[in-house]
């Protein structure tokens, strides 16, 4: 398998810090008028649209409607949850940012040989809860935004035939469903949770349940000031983890638990 990763570097770590903005938001003048429950079919009509210029190959053509995470991040994380089959990485697969499910389904795509791994999937539904004073004044114009919706989960893990018996929906806030959630073990963990306290919630939360050998992939390190804050404490207090990249100029972010 083509492992494009390499070990973060001093350069592109400087070259993140010195951004302290959140990225430029689409269609900024129309959102105050739109209800934020039609978000998610309203994206998903949009991305449908542009689908039909992209030259995808599946299963990336089927879930694009479905996310917002880059084909570069996509790409990232089909690699690790063929990486943790390969590996024999034990352990489930948690999600915490689900949006419409598009990345999730990829991740139970590359796994679907092990019918015994859990596909956790931790989201309100209800977008992004507000920022604090580690993300920025950038930050605030996001907060309400991005709404998902479980329905369209549901959706693309039927049309990508993940059955629901692998899936656990988490419904919710962070502090409300990652108390009551039993999970022993995790092989890959995605965080798609852009600000400051929610991404230290899940990195605090679940990171030390991660396998050796597992995967934390980060989808937000390099848009979000309060994410990539989080991140780098987090690795100040576990130094055998490893921040890596994959990808370039376009880059995706992970940890390999060592």
């Amino acid at each position: 398998m083509n492992r494009e990763n390499s070990s973060i570097n001093s350069t592109t770590n400087q070259t993140a810090k010195k951004s302290e903005n959140a990225p430029v938001q689409r269609w900024f003048w129309l959102r105050p008028f739109l209800p934020r429950k039609l978000q998610p079919y309203l994206r998903g009509l949009r991305k449908r649209l542009e689908q039909q210029k992209l030259n995808l190959e599946e299963p990336f053509r089927s879930v694009y409607p479905f996310t917002q995470v880059s084909q570069v991040r996509l790409k990232s994380l089909m690699q690790l949850a063929t990486r943790i089959e390969e590996e024999g990485i034990p352990g489930d697969i948690v999600e915490c940012g689900v949006l419409d499910g598009g990345s999730a389904a990829l991740m139970g795509d590359a796994t679907r040989k092990s019918a015994h791994r859990k596909l956790h999937l931790f989201d309100a539904w209800k977008g992004l809860p507000p920022s604090g004073s580690e993300d920025g004044e950038a930050s605030k114009k996001w907060t309400g935004q991005v709404v998902g919706s479980s329905h369209r989960v549901s959706t693309i893990m039927a049309e990508m035939g993940i059955p629901s018996e692998r899936l656990a929906f988490h419904k919710g806030w962070f502090s409300d469903t990652f108390p009551k959630a039993e999970i022993e073990q995790i092989a890959l963990l995605h965080i798609d949770a852009d600000f400051y306290d929610p991404v230290k919630f899940c990195l605090e939360t679940w990171g030390p349940k991660v396998s050796k050998g597992g995967y934390i992939q980060l989808d937000d390190y390099s848009e979000f000031q309060g994410c990539r804050s989080a991140v780098d404490e987090f690795l100040e207090k576990y130094p055998q983890m490893t921040l890596n990249t994959y990808g370039n100029p376009t880059k995706a972010y992970y940890i390999h638990v060592g």
